[in-house]
């Protein structure tokens, strides 16, 4: 959303002040497979979530320019791919509130010049993981790299009382495993006639442009006087947890989860 959570939160007060529309450009939401996780979560199927783990690892993937840069960035894979996880997931929650959260970062493949041409002025982190606690008696578990050696961080997982959801990525090669893209597999994993079973939920086939999509439903909304397709609210929460990750990191302790 913002480089920093003070710019975020100015942000949504001017929009606030202002009557002018905010909304944050999050083309995953535009997917009917991530729509459709989202319903399924929303239904009650899964029963009481009480643990969700989101996150996502290339094996090489690494930007340069300003995306390594921390006083233009903020942080580093936490903010370029990891937002659209968190989104993913907290989305299908109706964004519950954060409270604390305790992380570790690091950036041994940025700063080598190995692995990145831009080693010496690499200043963000390329890998980041997090406990965070929410209200509800919630816990999530995410993990980001732009960098490894692994083909994978594995799958986003919903864990509920009456059943699970595993959702897979889209692709493969060194710039998949993501969640900036398609999903690439859904299944719920639950008990049926006292037998453990799973299910494969059908994708939704489609040929959107999802830039393109979300693009259009802003417009839309401004023509017709909608609501901001992606409030800026929203989107405000998952800063204060990208803020939340870095100071713990730094601190290398749990803290508080700061919100306006």
């Amino acid at each position: 959303m913002s480089v920093t959570l003070a710019e975020a939160i100015e942000m949504t007060q001017a929009a606030r002040e202002t009557g002018n529309m905010l909304t944050i450009g999050f083309q995953p939401r535009y997917d009917p497979n991530m729509q459709l996780i989202r319903e399924i979560v929303q239904t009650g199927k899964l029963g009481k979530v009480y643990y969700v783990e989101t996150g996502g690892g290339r094996r090489r993937g690494m930007p340069g320019g300003t995306f390594i840069r921390k006083e233009l960035a903020g942080a580093g894979a936490m903010a370029d791919i990891g937002c659209y996880s968190l989104d993913m997931a907290l989305y299908a929650l109706d964004y519950p509130k954060p409270l604390t959260v305790s992380a570790y970062t690091s950036n041994y493949f940025g700063r080598n010049p190995l692995y990145h041409p831009e080693a010496d002025r690499f200043e963000v982190e390329d890998f980041g993981v997090a406990l965070i606690r929410f209200e509800g008696d919630l816990v999530l578990h995410f993990k980001i790299s732009w960098a490894m050696h692994m083909d994978s961080l594995g799958a986003t997982m919903f864990l509920g009382t009456d059943a699970g959801l595993k959702i897979t990525p889209f692709g493969t090669g060194n710039w998949s495993g993501v969640w900036d893209g398609k999903v690439g597999e859904i299944k719920l994993y639950h008990d049926l006639m006292n037998r453990q079973t799973v299910t494969p939920v059908p994708l939704i086939e489609h040929n959107l442009h999802l830039f393109r999509e979300k693009v259009r439903d802003f417009v839309d909304a401004v023509r017709e006087g909608r609501p901001a397709p992606i409030p800026g609210e929203q989107i405000l929460i998952q800063q204060a947890i990208i803020d939340g990750v870095i100071r713990s990191a730094e601190l290398k302790r749990e803290v508080d989860i700061v919100l306006p």
